[in-house]
């Protein structure tokens, strides 16, 4: 596994941070995160909620050019990682309502032929995990700024790796971020809101949403089960560049996705049917979730979000 790099601390992160907090609030709803990953649909959640602003270098919500374009957080990869070859990719945001620490995780990866365009989260993560697949890794740049002036809401990280100390950026988040090398660093959300908080009854299916005013509320079903003040979420933005330090001509598809995983399974003794369509057959998902884990509900204590 290739060195970890140093992190880079960014300040100030934007040239206009009211406008990136605007943007917040100007696309919802959000779903929760435990949608885009495999997991029981009756099972509770957390107040975890996401949304996409930019994909495959593209944005997908007005004023999202400006974000993946940042200067401050190009000119950080490249000094971070000693490049001149640095494409923005994507634009993740992270709302969450209080809720207890997240878990501690590496990020999604990605892969040259399988993206986030081409792959579901859990695809990515089991990728990631199953250790199958270095060889067609992209080295990643990632930048994670928040806002949040309220109780909680801690980043918690170990740039060392988890044999060492825990460091930690505490609200109140002055338009600040820290670039890093995140697929490799583990880090995670700190507790969010007070200690006792209530946490809201609610399912994957939930969605965060504005209602009028200030007020935001966790709606599912049709019912409203928490509102909360604006102010009282935590707000965080993960900006995402590949590295591209050489050209490269293998790159992956579904078929040699398959073939190497099979032959994996294979080999472990495990007992699977071949799907006819692999991305959406959920018996192959919860085979992939089994063996490799693919979501908060695996056992690895290195659970994968994005934060």
């Amino acid at each position: 596994m290739r060195k970890l790099a140093k992190l880079i601390r960014i300040e100030p992160a934007f040239d206009d941070p009211d406008m990136v907090r605007a943007l917040f609030e100007r696309n919802g709803p959000y779903r929760t995160i435990a949608e885009y990953i495999p997991r029981k649909p009756e099972l509770a959640v957390h107040p975890y909620f996401r949304g996409n602003w930019a994909v495959g270098g593209e944005p997908l919500v007005d004023g999202a050019e400006t974000i993946l374009h940042n200067h401050r957080f190009i000119d950080a990869a490249r000094a971070l990682f000693d490049s001149s070859a640095i494409r923005p990719t994507f634009i993740v945001v992270n709302l969450n309502a209080p809720m207890p620490p997240g878990p501690i995780h590496v990020d999604v990866p990605t892969f040259r032929g399988a993206t986030r365009e081409q792959y579901s989260l859990g695809w990515l993560i089991a990728m990631g995990r199953s250790g199958l697949f270095e060889r067609w890794r992209v080295i990643q740049a990632g930048a994670v700024s928040w806002f949040y002036d309220g109780p909680g809401g801690n980043f918690e990280y170990w740039p060392e790796g988890l044999d060492g100390p825990m460091h930690t950026e505490q609200p109140p988040f002055r338009n600040v971020a820290i670039m890093a090398d995140n697929d490799l660093m583990f880090h995670r959300i700190g507790r969010v809101g007070a200690p006792n908080a209530p946490l809201p009854p609610m399912t994957a299916a939930a969605e965060l949403r504005a209602v009028g005013g200030d007020t935001w509320a966790i709606v599912e079903n049709g019912e409203v089960r928490a509102t909360y003040r604006f102010d009282a979420l935590r707000l965080s933005l993960v900006w995402k560049a590949n590295l591209e330090l050489e050209a490269h001509s293998e790159s992956l598809n579904l078929d040699r996705v398959m073939s190497v995983f099979i032959a994996d399974l294979r080999k472990r003794k495990v007992d699977f049917c071949v799907p006819g369509d692999p991305l959406s057959d959920k018996t192959w998902i919860a085979t992939l979730d089994s063996i490799y884990g693919t979501g908060p509900d695996a056992a690895d204590p290195k659970q994968q979000s994005e934060d």
